[in-house]
């Protein structure tokens, strides 16, 4: 333990590292003030219920078409410059939520979201691999993951108490300034390059077939499908439908708040712990048990209607998604040299988009047809195949530029 916490304040002794996770922390306090009253302000300013959808789900559609380019430029110019653009994306967009004319004005500030939320969460995570030594890789993760769980649960507090005193807008102003504390933060504490980077050149793959890699790296294949299923039952399911579910159960939305606070703070609390264990256990072994856990809590949700234990399920979950966070940027980022890291980050981060946007969707249908009893038991099994494919794929060797390079 005494190691644990050397360790610990050796990492966060660190100028740079430091700044990360104050970086991060101003971003997922941005996205907590925004994220959870985002729809009471888009339909008072004149939305429909299915301009809402669409809204959620041009977020997850940004991600998929920026990923990739967004994690190439930061192999080719460094980590540091995109962190800083994706903080001052988070302050415009904050600040574009406070002027647009009517509803429709949010699409292109949902679209500026996705592309911050790529440029600062999966950018941070490259930037560890890049300037992190391996042995202190697990442990800066979790820490960083911690940071980012603790802005989210920052940011709901101060938006709820915010918009209740000064209104909406009032919670996109300060949403704007921390962003732009944030980027000043980033642009102040981190390195332009870490000394083994400068040292490499990058290659083909820089400006190549990004697809090349994921065809060509199993870890990365076995990865973006982890992400595709943990952004599935995230999204579109637990964000979706839990709610509805318990709301059907009689539970009241005070009670259901509750529930989700301890979640999150179930989530935040997993995440610390989880990197500590990558740097002993298979970071790849550490996704299938959270995907398995989420399965279990996710097949016992729709069996019980009794508050208590719906709760401790719904922590359950919380803590299986902290887990997966953790473990899923862990794998990324030991499995990747630094001129392939951004890249690599990219494909995963699109996979995520791809079950952010698709899950509420496929599962919305499935509820349409089916009801929502159905739906949680779909959910699982899907998580199931998704652990078969991922066992499935053994071969645990990463990809080499070169090899990369001439693969596409």
């Amino acid at each position: 333990m005494d190691t644990t916490w050397r360790k610990l304040l050796r990492v966060l002794a660190r100028k740079d590292i430091l700044s990360l996770c104050l970086m991060i922390l101003a971003a997922d306090t941005v996205a907590g003030i925004i994220a959870p009253n985002f729809a009471l302000y888009a339909t008072g300013i004149g939305a429909t219920m299915a301009l809402v959808g669409v809204l959620t789900a041009i977020e997850g559609l940004s991600r998929i078409f920026v990923s990739v380019p967004i994690g190439m430029l930061s192999d080719r110019h460094g980590r540091k410059p995109v962190l800083v653009a994706g903080m001052l994306l988070f302050g415009l967009a904050a600040l574009g939520y406070t002027i647009v004319p009517n509803a429709f004005w949010l699409l292109p500030m949902k679209a500026l979201v996705g592309v911050a939320m790529v440029s600062t969460f999966f950018m941070g995570m490259a930037y560890i691999g890049d300037t992190v030594a391996s042995g202190d890789r697990g442990l800066t993760i979790g820490l960083y993951a911690t940071f980012m769980g603790s802005g989210f649960a920052l940011g709901s507090a101060i938006g709820g108490s915010t918009s209740a005193r000064w209104g909406f807008e009032g919670s996109y102003y300060l949403a704007a300034g921390i962003a732009a504390l944030g980027a000043g933060i980033a642009a102040w504490g981190l390195q332009s390059r870490s000394s083994r980077a400068q040292a490499t050149t990058p290659g083909r793959q820089a400006s190549g077939d990004a697809w090349a890699l994921l065809t060509h790296s199993k870890p990365l294949l076995a990865a973006s499908v982890a992400n595709l299923c943990n952004n599935m039952w995230y999204s579109g399911l637990v964000a979706s439908f839990f709610a509805v579910y318990a709301d059907s159960l009689g539970i009241s939305t005070a009670a259901i708040g509750s529930m989700f606070a301890l979640r999150a703070v179930m989530s935040t609390a997993a995440r610390l712990p989880t990197g500590l264990a990558s740097g002993h256990l298979s970071a790849r072994r550490l996704m299938v048990i959270a995907l398995a856990l989420a399965a279990a809590a996710i097949i016992g949700i729709q069996a019980t209607s009794a508050a208590p234990l719906l709760t401790a399920l719904l922590a359950v979950e919380g803590v299986a998604y902290g887990m997966f966070l953790t473990s899923g940027q862990a794998f990324v980022t030991h499995q990747f040299s630094d001129e392939l890291r951004g890249t690599a980050v990219g494909v995963y981060s699109t996979a995520g988009g791809i079950g952010s946007t698709g899950g509420p969707f496929l599962l919305g249908l499935l509820a349409q047809i089916w009801g929502l009893k159905p739906v949680f038991w779909a959910m699982a099994i899907l998580i199931m195949i998704g652990i078969g494919v991922i066992l499935s794929i053994t071969d645990p060797a990463p990809a080499t530029q070169e090899e990369v390079a001439h693969a596409s």
